[in-house]
């Protein structure tokens, strides 16, 4: 008797309150990533009832990220490992396994031309370190942080730089490659969970717990605003990510909202009340094509509607009709 997979009812995403949750998109706009156990989670954005899993890790999976070409997956994990995979063959062949450093992984970026990685977390002596993906030779040091690196990523044009977000307070930029530290910005009075270049690489913003979105000039790292006034949401602000234009920026906070930014006038747009229980902390949000999703701290998945903020199209949870 033979048989055939019908299919795989998928988890959500593991969550930890007071950390972000970092979600991969394939830069073809058709799958997102996620982490629960020891597994990464491949879901179609369009129809969250199809999914794949990644099964090969022996620890608990924490980030996943597509390169830019979209034909492999890096994930990494509690352990500091990380894995190189295939995505182009259903059994998700291995291209390559290195440790950069002992300790969790918590974001990992791919260059532009997925020729480089930039795996930053909590390790023992190092909290990021940028390689070569098919050697994983190192290209420079990601330097001057004193405490774990929750945040990282590339500019996407050139003259490259790699940003960084750390529980020091600090943002530090870095130049090359080799890549080499070129600034440090203490402008956060807290724990910096997130920070993301623009599609034009000409600024990026960062996101801290202490509620503010602060701009910088790409290159330079000078700074040229902030979202909101003195803050932009009332509680840590753990997602930001740009819509493919780049003219606005979805933001999810632990103040249970999520809000839509104009990138121009750097005020608020819409605010999505997401509830009023501490299940409803948005841990992490990703912009794919027309879809706006969030994760809250229960896990459920939200996609988001602009013209009526106050109702999510969907919310992709687990019950006996999980994708409702």
């Amino acid at each position: 008797m033979s048989f055939e997979s019908g299919g795989a009812f998928a988890c959500v995403p593991a969550t930890e309150r007071g950390r972000a949750l970092v979600l991969g998109a394939d830069p073809k706009g058709k799958n997102y990533l996620y982490c629960n156990g020891n597994s990464v989670f491949i879901r179609d954005v369009e129809n969250p009832a199809i999914v794949d899993i990644y099964t090969q890790h022996s620890q608990p999976t924490t980030v996943a990220k597509y390169a830019p070409s979209g034909f492999y997956i890096c994930s990494g994990d509690i352990t500091g490992k990380i894995r190189i995979w295939d995505t182009t063959q259903k059994e998700h062949i291995l291209k390559n396994e290195f440790r950069p450093f002992s300790g969790i992984v918590r974001d990992i970026v791919w260059s532009p031309d997925s020729k480089r990685l930039v795996i930053v977390g909590a390790g023992n002596q190092q909290f990021g370190v940028p390689i070569l993906w098919d050697t994983g030779t190192t290209v420079g040091e990601i330097s001057n942080h004193t405490k774990a690196i929750n945040s990282v990523d590339f500019k996407p044009t050139r003259p490259f730089r790699v940003v960084t977000g750390g529980d020091d307070y600090a943002v530090v930029l870095h130049e090359g490659p080799p890549f080499k530290y070129k600034k440090m910005i203490l402008d956060h009075s807290n724990f910096v969970q997130v920070c993301r270049y623009s599609p034009n690489g000409e600024i990026f913003v960062t996101g801290a717990s202490d509620g503010t979105m602060l701009v910088y000039d790409g290159k330079t790292g000078e700074s040229v605003g902030s979202f909101g006034g003195e803050k932009a949401h009332k509680g840590s602000v753990f997602g930001l990510t740009f819509s493919p234009d780049g003219t606005q920026i979805l933001t999810c906070s632990g103040d249970k909202t999520a809000k839509l930014w104009d990138v121009e006038t750097k005020q608020a747009i819409s605010t999505f009340q997401m509830g009023t229980e501490v299940q409803d902390m948005q841990q992490g949000c990703l912009w794919m094509g027309s879809h706006m999703l969030t994760v809250s701290l229960s896990g459920f998945i939200n996609y988001l509607d602009k013209n009526n903020p106050d109702t999510p199209l969907r919310v992709v949870k687990v019950c006996k009709n999980p994708y409702i």
